[in-house]
């Protein structure tokens, strides 16, 4: 339920999570040229911003959309249709820890914001059996850049997120689980702030105000607060690093 009152929440921003368009491009481009072609998977994609940004750069592509919340699906195929990419971009709703789709199913899994959900070793290993072999993944994720975090900082990262990893660890993680780094790299402050901390906090009042009854929206917003006061504090310590990977 609460995952589902959250989705409500951010239906119509730009985006559910930090992300640019630019970021998109910068990762595809670690990709070699004769992989840049064929099917991608894009597993917890919100409202694709992501998804656009793929079928732009990438016009050999075929997307498959995936989120278990239909409305940002709808919003995804409302923009693909405004920008001609219908045709290129289907959406499935699912959940990502069970994938409806046989083995070797694509060549590309690309995941922005959106593993940690199941958690980042869990995605890395069940979701690589979609892969063809010699596929490649992209995911993003929040990492810490320190091993010695500000008191603040790591105090509230212990209550929302206490497994979160350092890039270290996450790079061991890939290749625990078979694959080759390619690449990885930050997202710089202002995919936080430009289409996901701006936007949202302008919509703070308004959501007060639509969920005013509701003690758990409540909690939510006061939690984005506080979300968004420690990255502005503390976007030094951590924040979202990509990582390209291929399955060896």
């Amino acid at each position: 339920m609460e995952v589902m009152l959250i989705c409500s929440m951010f239906e119509g921003l730009p985006r559910q999570g930090p992300g640019l368009d630019e970021a998109t491009a910068f990762a595809f481009s670690f990709l070699p040229p004769d992989a840049r072609r064929g099917s991608i998977l894009d597993i917890g994609c919100g409202s694709g911003m992501q998804d656009i940004a793929l079928a732009r750069i990438c016009p050999d592509c075929q997307i498959t959309a995936l989120d278990v919340y239909q409305p940002f699906l709808d919003e995804l195929m409302s923009r693909a249709k405004k920008a001609g990419f219908d045709k290129r971009i289907v959406t499935r709703q699912a959940s990502m820890d069970d994938l409806p789709f046989g083995e070797k199913s694509f060549d590309i899994i690309w995941a922005e914001g959106s593993a940690f959900i199941i958690g980042i070793e869990t995605a890395l290993r069940t979701w690589k059996k979609f892969l063809k072999p010699d596929g490649y993944m992209m995911f993003s994720d929040c990492t810490w850049f320190t091993d010695s975090p500000s008191d603040e900082c790591k105090t509230f990262f212990q209550e929302i997120s206490p497994d979160m990893p350092t890039v270290p660890q996450v790079e061991e993680m890939i290749r625990t689980e078979g694959y080759s780094l390619i690449g990885s790299f930050r997202l710089p402050d202002t995919g936080w702030y430009t289409h996901f901390y701006n936007p949202l906090a302008a919509r703070l009042d308004l959501l007060r105000e639509k969920y005013a009854g509701n003690a758990d929206a409540q909690c939510i917003i006061q939690g984005l607060e506080m979300e968004m006061d420690i990255f502005r504090k503390y976007s030094k310590e951590y924040g979202y690093t990509y990582f390209i990977m291929k399955l060896s």
